[in-house]
């Protein structure tokens, strides 16, 4: 497991390593392009984790903590690539450990349904919709 500081993620070689995952992302939901994640990353505005063994990076996960009325949050706004769910499991772990140290009140996962499944310590607490403005009715 790792989490890489804002100047690792400047580091051409250490980007290359996560930047196919980021790029699947992007093309699967259109959110945010590897790009951004790696600027909001420089820019200490989002923290990047990993999963990875000798031979590659299987995994990536994106967080970032906002303040809000209740207290700091931190969100997995991003979570992709292929690892057993007990080793995810364990990534899950390492940054709620580090959100309760940064003083975060609350964890949160915006992704899948499927999510809830894989992870029930965490509840669904709110429906995240979308209205695409350019499509007709």
């Amino acid at each position: 497991m790792f989490c890489l500081s804002p100047l690792d993620v400047t580091t051409d070689t250490i980007w290359e390593d996560i930047r196919e995952h980021f790029e699947r992302f992007a093309r699967k939901t259109g959110e945010i392009t590897p790009e951004q994640v790696r600027q909001g990353a420089a820019d200490s505005r989002f923290q990047v984790w990993g999963l990875q063994d000798a031979e590659r990076v299987h995994a990536v996960a994106v967080t970032e903590i906002s303040e809000t009325a209740a207290g700091r949050l931190c969100t997995v706004r991003i979570a992709c690539g292929g690892a057993p769910v007990p080793i995810q499991e364990r990534l899950l772990d390492e940054i709620g450990r580090w959100a309760m140290q940064m003083q975060c009140h609350a964890m949160r996962i915006v992704g899948r349904r499927g999510w809830l499944r894989r992870f029930p310590r965490f509840k669904q607490t709110a429906v995240v919709m979308e209205w695409n403005l350019c499509q007709t009715h």
